[in-house]
């Protein structure tokens, strides 16, 4: 009877430990050393509960040390990554931690470029500058968006409060960015596959159905002529498509940078029909998301104004609110002065004359943002709604006729003896 006792204890506890799972967690102990630390709980939340009765604040979550394949696919990249950076700073500040010790903590737990950046902070910090004119000096790293808020919240003494809102603007930058990304994703295949079959139709296909009919020395139909023509041409020309490609590559990086050939493209791009909509509302979206969270947090709004128009691109979008911080000093309203630019949907300069009046401007900037976001998914899948069935259909097209000029010429031997 003991011994049966024993042997179902004994399954039970196998039961629950096959129930609990080993956690790994790069944690801070409350003399302030870092340390890496194994939980046996059954989820994320129960574990980070049993390390806080310890006294133990949890600065990241790690992979499961008994995994190779985690530990390899799970290592962190040494380029620095500003979102990243915000993520691990965010709750370090706002646990309580000193600036310069949670750059420590930072610090042990990167390496390459990271690590590099962090220490130069560190050193920053250490000669007695401040942290946003670290970052200011590093512009590589950190946008004057990042800079300025880090300003304000050094001014305001609500350093963790605006780091957490740096987070959660990044965040949304990112999976903004992912969403275009995965919603460009399907056209892109779709458009390789049509010229991958149009280039085998017309250089493969179509040569050696007609080199039967020249075999046979019959004379082929005038459409199939032309399909042979121009899959002659294209294999003649087959040179140029690399030339093509490379040249198509080093102006897209050309145009990135100012000059008249950036200049040529976003006038193009605005130019372009449903596309030049959605240029114009990532703009104007991108200068007021971070207008609206340059005032939340105090920071004056000529400054603002200023550094929200660095975040805009394309040259012609960004011309047309140049004269914003000239007309804010003569003691125009902001919404009159954002109104007169023909990139703004005037529903938002309706709803931003309201907030001035109430005195919210922050808040119904961010809501105007937000609606221009959603606007911009909106139009992108209007975009791909319109794109994908137009692809299909012109690929449809060269396939009929390449179909119809075969069929003509099968026909034209059947009746010529």
């Amino acid at each position: 009877m003991e011994l049966r006792r024993k042997r179902n204890c004994s399954g039970l506890l196998r039961e629950f430990k096959d129930i609990m799972a080993q956690l790994h967690y790069a944690v801070m102990t409350v003399s302030g050393t870092t340390r890496e630390i194994v939980v046996d709980a059954p989820d994320d939340a129960t574990a980070r509960r049993q390390l806080r009765k310890q006294g133990m604040l949890v600065i990241r979550r790690l992979g499961n040390p008994t995994s190779r394949a985690k530990l390899f696919w799970g290592r962190r990249s040494s380029r620095f990554d500003l979102y990243a950076f915000t993520c691990r700073l965010a709750p370090l500040l706002t646990a309580g931690i000193p600036l310069e010790h949670g750059l420590a903590v930072l610090e042990q737990d990167s390496r390459g470029e990271s690590q590099e950046i962090i220490q130069r902070l560190r050193r920053g910090l250490h000669e007695g500058k401040k942290f946003s004119q670290l970052t200011r000096e590093m512009v590589g790293y950190f946008p004057p968006l990042f800079s300025g808020l880090i300003e304000s919240g050094e001014e305001s003494g609500c350093l963790p409060e605006v780091t957490g809102e740096l987070r959660r603007f990044l965040k949304e930058s990112k999976e903004f960015r992912e969403f275009v990304l995965t919603s460009s994703i399907y056209p892109t295949i779709v458009i390789s596959v049509t010229l991958l079959v149009v280039v085998l139709l017309f250089t493969v296909f179509i040569p050696r159905f007609a080199k039967i009919f020249e075999e046979m020395g019959r004379e082929m139909p005038l459409l199939t002529q032309i399909m042979l023509s121009i899959g002659n041409f294209m294999q003649s020309i087959w040179w140029i498509w690399p030339l093509v490609v490379a040249s198509l590559v080093f102006l897209y990086r050309k145009s990135k940078r100012t000059g008249q050939l950036k200049t040529i493209k976003d006038r193009f791009l605005l130019k372009i029909p449903l596309l030049g909509n959605i240029v114009v509302a990532v703009q104007t979206g991108r200068f007021l998301r971070t207008l609206s969270i340059m005032v939340k947090n105090h920071v004056p709004l000529l400054a603002a104004v200023r550094i929200s128009r660095k975040v805009i691109t394309n040259e012609f979008v960004w011309a047309s609110f140049s004269s914003v911080e000239d007309h804010l000093r003569g003691g125009s309203r902001l919404s009159a002065i954002l109104g007169a630019s023909p990139y703004m949907p005037q529903g938002s300069i309706a709803m931003l004359k309201i907030a001035e009046e109430s005195g919210e401007i922050g808040e119904m900037l961010e809501r105007i943002a937000e609606e221009s976001e959603e606007d911009i998914r909106v139009k992108v899948k209007r975009l791909l709604a319109f794109l994908e069935p137009g692809i299909i259909l012109v690929l449809a097209v060269i396939v009929l006729l390449v179909v119809l000029a075969i069929f003509l010429a099968i026909m034209d031997m059947n009746v010529i003896k």
